[in-house]
C-alpha cells in the first residue's frame, strides 16, 4: 500500500500526457528514472558552478583592489581639480617624468571577471532547468545553497560591491562626482540582463540574500503567511525607491558644497554625510553577508530570520531596490511562468506547493497587478493538467 501511495503521489508531478497509457509498474520505473535524472541534474549544476568558483584568485584580487580604490580615485581626481595653477603645473611636470599609469579596467573587464561570469552561469543553469521542467523542491534547494555559498559567505567571491551597491553607489557617484564607475555599471548589468531575459532570474536564482531568505522560509513553521497584502508591501518598496532617486535632486547642491569644503575627500565626512541622506542605509540587509557579528548584526539577522520564517522573501518584497526595478522589468521579460487558463481547473495544487504568493494571482484571470514571481518553478511540476509552463507563450 505504501509503495502504491508513493507512486500515486509522485504521478501528480508528471504531465498527463506522460502518465496516460502506463500501468502502475511502468509508472514506478519512470518515476525512479526521474529521481536519477534530478540527481544527475543537480550534480551537474554543482560541478559547473564549482568550476566557475575556481577562477584564478588573482583576478578576483585585482577586482577587489579596483573596487576598493574607486572612491579614492574619485577623491584624487577631485582634489587635483581643486589645486592652484602652480600646483597643477608641478604635478604635470612630475607626471612627465613618471612612467604612464596603468589603465583602469572598463565595464567589460568587470563583466568578464570570475564573479560576474559566475552570476551569468548560475542564471543560465536556472534557465535551462526551468525550460526543461527539471525543477523540483530539492533541485531548487540545491541551487539556492550554491548561490548562497558562492556569493554570500565571502569564501569564493567577495560580497563587495553588493547588489544594493549596484543601484545606490552607481547613482551616488554619478550625482556627486559626475562619473559612472565601471564596476557599478558592470554589477548593474549583471543583475539586469538576466532579469530582462527571464523573469527575475537574478533575484530568484543568483542573489545571495534572496537565497538565504528562501532557504529560511523552507524551514517548517506553523505560522507562515503566504497570501499577504502585496499592494502595501510594494507601495513601501516603490516609495523607498522614489525617495532614493529624489534625494539626489534635493541634496546634490549641498553635497557639492560639502565636497568643496572638505577638499572632496572621498574617504572622509562627505560620504558619511551622504549616507545620512541615503534612505537605504539603515535597512541595507546585504551588510549581514559581511558577517561582522556585533549588536547590530544580531538584531538585523534576528529580524530578517523571523520575518523570513513567516513571509516569503520579506526584504525583497518590501525594501530591495533591485527587487523594485526587476518587478517593473517582469512586464517585458519574454521568458516567464505562464498559466494556460483554458487547461487550468483551479485545483490549487500549485498554490499549495509554491512558496510564493504569486501563482494564486496568476491563476486569477481578473488579476491586474501580480506580486513578484521569482521563477522558482515549484508550481510547474504539481500541475496534473500541464497548465503551468515557463516559456515565451
Amino acid at each position: 500500500m505504501d509503495k502504491f501511495t508513493n507512486v500515486a503521489t509522485a504521478n501528480r508531478f508528471l504531465p498527463r500526457q506522460v502518465t496516460n497509457g502506463f500501468d502502475k509498474h511502468d509508472r514506478k520505473r519512470l518515476i525512479g528514472g526521474m529521481k536519477t535524472h534530478y540527481t544527475l541534474t543537480l550534480l551537474l549544476c554543482l560541478v559547473v558552478l564549482a568550476a566557475a568558483a575556481t577562477v584564478p584568485a588573482q583576478s578576483e584580487q585585482d577586482h577587489g583592489d579596483h573596487v576598493n580604490s574607486a572612491a579614492a580615485l574619485a577623491g584624487t581626481v577631485a582634489d587635483t581639480a581643486g589645486q592652484t595653477s602652480a600646483t597643477i603645473e608641478e604635478t604635470e611636470t612630475d607626471a612627465v617624468a613618471e612612467p604612464p599609469a596603468m589603465q583602469q579596467p572598463g565595464v567589460t573587464d568587470f563583466l568578464f571577471s570570475g564573479r560576474y561570469l559566475a552570476f551569468l552561469i548560475l542564471a543560465a543553469v536556472a534557465l535551462t532547468l526551468l525550460l526543461g521542467r527539471w525543477v523540483n523542491r530539492w533541485v531548487r534547494i540545491g541551487m539556492l545553497v550554491v548561490a548562497f555559498v558562492l556569493f554570500g559567505i565571502e569564501q569564493f567571491y567577495p560580497l563587495h560591491p553588493s547588489p544594493m551597491c549596484g543601484v545606490t553607489k552607481l547613482f551616488m557617484f554619478r550625482f556627486t562626482m559626475g562619473t559612472w564607475f565601471p564596476v557599478f555599471i558592470a554589477l548593474f548589468l549583471a543583475m539586469i540582463i538576466p532579469s530582462i531575459i527571464g523573469r527575475k532570474l537574478f533575484c530568484g536564482w543568483v542573489c545571495p540574500l534572496g537565497a538565504m531568505q528562501d532557504l529560511i522560509n523552507k524551514i517548517p513553521f506553523k505560522f507562515k503567511i503566504k497570501q499577504f497584502n502585496f499592494t502595501v508591501f510594494n507601495a513601501v518598496r516603490m516609495s523607498l525607491l522614489a525617495m532614493f532617486v529624489l534625494t539626489f535632486f534635493w541634496v546634490k547642491d549641498h553635497i557639492a558644497l560639502l565636497a568643496d569644503n572638505t577638499g572632496a575627500d572621498a574617504t572622509g565626512q562627505m560620504w558619511l554625510a551622504f549616507s545620512n541622506y541615503n534612505v537605504y542605509e539603515p535597512v541595507n540587509f546585504f551588510e549581514l553577508l559581511h558577517w561582522n557579528i556585533d549588536t547590530v548584526f544580531v538584531v538585523m539577522f534576528t529580524v530578517l530570520a523571523i520575518a523570513s520564517l513567516v513571509l516569503y522573501r520579506p526584504f525583497c518584497y518590501s525594501i530591495c531596490p533591485i527587487g523594485a526595478i526587476t518587478w517593473l522589468l517582469e512586464k517585458i521579460a519574454p521568458l516567464r511562468i505562464r498559466v494556460d487558463h483554458d487547461a487550468c481547473t483551479e485545483c490549487m495544487d500549485c498554490v499549495a506547493a509554491s512558496p510564493c504568493p504569486t501563482i494564486a494571482k496568476l491563476i486569477d484571470v481578473k488579476t491586474k497587478v501580480a506580486p513578484d514571481c521569482t521563477s522558482c518553478g515549484e508550481c510547474m511540476g504539481v500541475c496534473e493538467m500541464d497548465a503551468i509552463k515557463f516559456g515565451i507563450k
